[in-house]
C-alpha cells in the first residue's frame, strides 16, 4: 500500500512516500524574496497509484535513480570481464531502465516536521547482481528543498554504481530553460547514447523547440534555471557528483524532466568497451557514491 506524508517549513510543503520507491510526491515552495504564497514546483504524483503501477512510470514528483540511471543496453551488463543478464523493462525492451529501487518500498529511518531520511536495501538478484543500500535524505526550507542521495556497495566484490534524481517539473511551452553542459551524447532512436562528436553544445538559455526534446549531456556545470512564463524562477543546483545531465520534455509538454545524474546512458557498458568519460564509478566493498541537489525558488 502506498502512503503519503508531508514535510512543512513555514508555508512550504513537500509530500513524500517511502512506500512508493523513496519518492517525493509534491513540492510547493515560497519565493526567497519572502513574499507571496507557496507555488507549485513539481507536477504532483498521481493519487490512487497502486504499487504494481510504479513499473509503468506514473508521471509526477521526484524519484531516486539507483543503482544506475537510464538504460543498460539489451539488459546485458559487462563488468570486469564478466557478463551479467539483467531484467529488461517492458517500456524499454530489450533494455533496462533506471534500475529498480524507485518501484520498491523504502523505509523511513528518521523523520522531523521538515526533514526525512528514507532507505532501501537490496539483497542482490535479477534486477542487480550485487547487494547495495541507498538512502535519500530530504530537508525542506521555506524557499528550497535539499536532496542528499547515497548508494553503498554492500557486496563482497566491486560493482559499478550510479545515482541520479528524476524530477517532473511543472511546465509550459513558453518557459525558458538555462543550463551549461557542453558535451552532447546524441540520443539514438531507442534512447541510448551515441558517442560525442567533439563539438561543444554551448550554453542553453531559451524555450525548447516544439515537440519532444531529449538531450544527454556531460560536463554539466551543476546549474539549471527554469524561467517560467508566470514569472517564477526555479533553480536546481547540483554538486560535482552529478556532472551528467538529462533533459526530457514529452511531445505534449505536460512536464519537464531535468535530471542530475552521475553517468551517461549505458555508461557502464561503454566504459567496459574502452570509452573514457562515461561517468562510471567502481565501488569497492563498502564504498559509497553520494551527491546533493538543491531546488529553490526566487
Amino acid at each position: 500500500m502506498i502512503t503519503n506524508q508531508l514535510l512543512t517549513a513555514g508555508a512550504a510543503r513537500l509530500g513524500f512516500s517511502a512506500s512508493a520507491g523513496g519518492r517525493v510526491t509534491s513540492l510547493d515552495l515560497c519565493s526567497s524574496k519572502g513574499s507571496g504564497l507557496p507555488r507549485r514546483v513539481l507536477r504532483p504524483f498521481p493519487a490512487g497509484v497502486e504499487p504494481a503501477q510504479l513499473l509503468r512510470w506514473p508521471k509526477g514528483g521526484i524519484y531516486p535513480l539507483v543503482p544506475y540511471s537510464n538504460r543498460v543496453r539489451d539488459g546485458v551488463l559487462l563488468f570486469q570481464g564478466k557478463r551479467y543478464e539483467l531484467a529488461a523493462h517492458p517500456d524499454a525492451q530489450p533494455h533496462t531502465l533506471h534500475g529498480h529501487a524507485h518501484r520498491m518500498p523504502w523505509e523511513t529511518t528518521s523523520l522531523t516536521p521538515s526533514q526525512v531520511t528514507m532507505r532501501y536495501a537490496h539483497k542482490g538478484g535479477a534486477e542487480w547482481p550485487w547487494p547495495f543500500s541507498a538512502t535519500l535524505k530530504v530537508e525542506l526550507e521555506p524557499s528550497r528543498a535539499i536532496f542528499c542521495l547515497c548508494l553503498q556497495n554492500e557486496a563482497q566484490t566491486p560493482m559499478p554504481g550510479g545515482i541520479g534524481l528524476h524530477p517532473y517539473f511543472e511546465h509550459q511551452v513558453e518557459d525558458n530553460i538555462e543550463f551549461d553542459a557542453p558535451i552532447d551524447w546524441p540520443v539514438t532512436a531507442d534512447y541510448l547514447a551515441a558517442l560525442p562528436n567533439g563539438l561543444s553544445a554551448g550554453p542553453t538559455a531559451d524555450s525548447l523547440p516544439p515537440g519532444e526534446v531529449t538531450l544527454y549531456r556531460s560536463g554539466w556545470r551543476g546549474l539549471c534555471v527554469i524561467y517560467r512564463s508566470n514569472g517564477d524562477r526555479i533553480e536546481m543546483r547540483a554538486d560535482p557528483a552529478f556532472s551528467y545531465f538529462v533533459l526530457h520534455r514529452p511531445a505534449d509538454a505536460a512536464h519537464l524532466c531535468a535530471e542530475p545524474v552521475s553517468h551517461v546512458a549505458d555508461g557502464f557498458n561503454l566504459f567496459a568497451r574502452g570509452y573514457a568519460d562515461t561517468g562510471t564509478v567502481i565501488l569497492e566493498p563498502g564504498d559509497e557514491l553520494k551527491g546533493s541537489v538543491v531546488i529553490s525558488m526566487s
